[in-house]
């Protein structure tokens, strides 16, 4: 088991190490530049990692399908092969560094419980199974149009309360499509009221400070684990996240200069930012009160 771990996780840093947007060609016809795995996928055939589903035009890369075990297989020697991962990379790597870059492309060894998070909640990339264990739609849509995208959030009321747990988020954070649909899991928040929280100090995990939400009467933090932001893996917003499609309700920010503990007149005067406030988004604010 350890073995295989350790393979596992070799060639995940050696995928993500690498730079993927260099690799942004677009090389399958069933691949579109809209798809929220386009670098990826790009890069993994120009590295001759994977060639396409379809011999021997092989157009296709059949992003839906599961992938066998003797595919892996052949996946994990033609990286080898191909000695895509430049061995100036690896040197001085310990394993906690390898996690390190494949979790946050920095150093440290948060990165290394960073990974355990991303298998603990793997699962949620399919949204179903966040709803199986209790996460529901929240709100509207988050974005800033200077920033960058956030998504849609999906809450598990259950874990609001006073404890922050790493392999627990309070909230996946999906992706919308120019549709509204959901095309993937891009960020877990993690949530605390801030009635429940009774330090002096901020809450904070993976050696960050949770920040205080403009409206809503909570403690945040985002970490971009399935999606790289460049402005940061604990940035509030994404620019390589679509804003929000053209129709769908967006959550409204109150400008910086209304900030403060005061959220009922936040949400009184909330028709003068962006229209009416949301009656959910109302009984949310009174509901983390």
């Amino acid at each position: 088991m350890r073995r295989r771990r350790l393979i596992v996780l070799s060639v995940l840093a050696a995928l993500v190490i690498t730079p993927l947007s260099v690799w942004a060609s677009d090389r399958f016809d069933d691949v579109g530049d809209d798809n929220i795995f386009h670098d990826d996928i790009s890069w993994l055939a120009e590295s001759g990692v994977t060639i396409g589903c379809n011999p021997p035009e092989n157009t296709n890369f059949c992003p839906g399908e599961n992938v066998t075990r003797e595919q892996m297989a052949a996946f994990l020697r033609r990286l080898g092969e191909n000695r895509v991962v430049d061995a100036g990379w690896l040197q001085g790597y310990s394993a906690e560094g390898l996690l390190d870059a494949v979790a946050t492309n920095v150093g440290g060894p948060v990165a290394a419980q960073l990974a355990e998070v991303n298998l603990a909640n793997a699962k949620y990339q399919d949204v179903e199974e966040a709803e199986a264990d209790g996460y529901e739609r929240f709100l509207a849509c988050f974005e800033h149009p200077a920033e960058g995208g956030m998504g849609q959030h999906y809450v598990n009321q259950a874990l609001l309360d006073g404890n922050v747990e790493a392999n627990r988020p309070e909230a996946m954070v999906y992706e919308l499509d120019a549709d509204g649909e959901i095309v993937g899991l891009v960020a877990h928040e993690y949530i605390v009221p801030v009635d429940a929280w009774t330090e002096d100090e901020p809450p904070s995990l993976f050696g960050q400070e949770f920040t205080q939400h403009g409206v809503l009467p909570v403690w945040k933090l985002h970490i971009w684990i399935w999606k790289d932001n460049p402005n940061g893996a604990f940035a509030d917003h994404n620019p390589k996240v679509r804003l929000c499609p053209e129709g769908e309700p967006v959550f409204p920010e109150p400008p910086a200069s209304l900030g403060g503990p005061s959220h009922e007149r936040d949400a009184e005067r909330a028709g003068g930012w962006d229209g009416p406030f949301h009656r959910r988004e109302a009984k949310a604010i009174n509901q983390w009160r």
